[in-house]
């Protein structure tokens, strides 16, 4: 069961990245988009919680939902800025690094242990999410040396998102409660820019497409990190984040089917990667 939720949480949260790329194929306006999807998101943990009836607001739940919100928004923050200053087919291999943080994380502090289809299975799954943005025909220069720390400070930050929940799984805390907590910091932390985006009289048909595809994707996105929280319940992280990293074969295959866009030979390879790596991780 953890297996399908595991690949259901890649689906979802996939999807929640088509739809802000969608946003910008369509100029809409990045503040709108992220207030939509962190405003949408809350909404849905907070509906979920209150379903559940697994409502923790304690002192412990703050503080790791304030840790896990950070490594969420401001990991996106840095994440764009690198890429405003370094090449991405540098930028994603190493920020999609916090993947195997995690890996080493389950097995070394909490003695997850897998057999030698599924370490191989693990491989290829994090090298399909490390290698899908590389482009050959890009040239690999680095415009600013402060990209060396935006990197690898995204990857960490990064890390305090799933590898905190991870934590938090093994503490018996409820991760419900504490993405609720973390998407409540991401839309409280992205108002302002939202609320100057809209007094600064940009074009109205830009913010409105933002925040549309931004509320549409902050549903995908709240699906897709409830259902990863509910794999790391039942199945070894070290098997379920790298299938949740692949998410972004979600996005390009969906391009391809949108936007008439053609996977390139890299991705083409990595979607190979993909299939034998869960096949792998399967019979393992």
């Amino acid at each position: 069961m953890w297996l399908l939720l595991a690949l259901l949480s890649s689906l979802t949260f996939g999807l929640a990245g088509f739809m802000m790329k969608a946003s910008q194929a369509k100029q809409g306006e990045t503040a709108a988009l992220l207030w939509g999807l962190y405003a949408s998101g809350t909404a849905g943990f907070a509906l979920w919680m209150m379903r559940q009836d697994s409502v923790d607001l304690s002192a412990w739940t703050w503080l790791a939902g304030l840790v896990v919100g950070a490594g969420s928004a401001w990991g996106n923050l840095l994440f764009m800025k690198a890429l405003d200053s370094g090449p991405a087919s540098l930028t994603s291999p190493i920020v999609n690094l916090h993947t195997a943080f995690t890996v080493l994380l389950s097995v070394l502090a909490y003695g997850e242990r897998l057999t030698w289809q599924e370490w191989t299975g693990v491989l290829l799954l994090t090298a399909t999410a490390a290698l899908l943005p590389v482009d050959p025909d890009e040239q690999l220069r680095i415009r600013d040396p402060r990209w060396y720390a935006l990197v690898w400070l995204a990857a960490g930050l990064f890390f305090l998102r799933n590898g905190g929940l991870k934590i938090t799984e093994e503490a018996g805390m409820d991760n419900t409660s504490i993405l609720f907590v973390s998407y409540l910091f991401g839309l409280l932390w992205f108002t302002p820019p939202f609320l100057r985006t809209r007094a600064s009289g940009i074009d109205r048909g830009s913010l409105r497409t933002g925040l549309v595809w931004g509320l549409a994707s902050g549903i995908f996105s709240f699906a897709g990190m409830q259902v990863y929280a509910m794999a790391l319940e039942s199945g070894p992280a070290s098997i379920v984040a790298p299938i949740f990293s692949t998410n972004s074969l979600v996005v390009a295959v969906m391009s391809m089917a949108v936007f008439r866009e053609r996977l390139s030979r890299m991705q083409t390879f990595c979607l190979i990667f993909f299939f034998i790596g869960m096949f792998l991780v399967r019979s393992g």
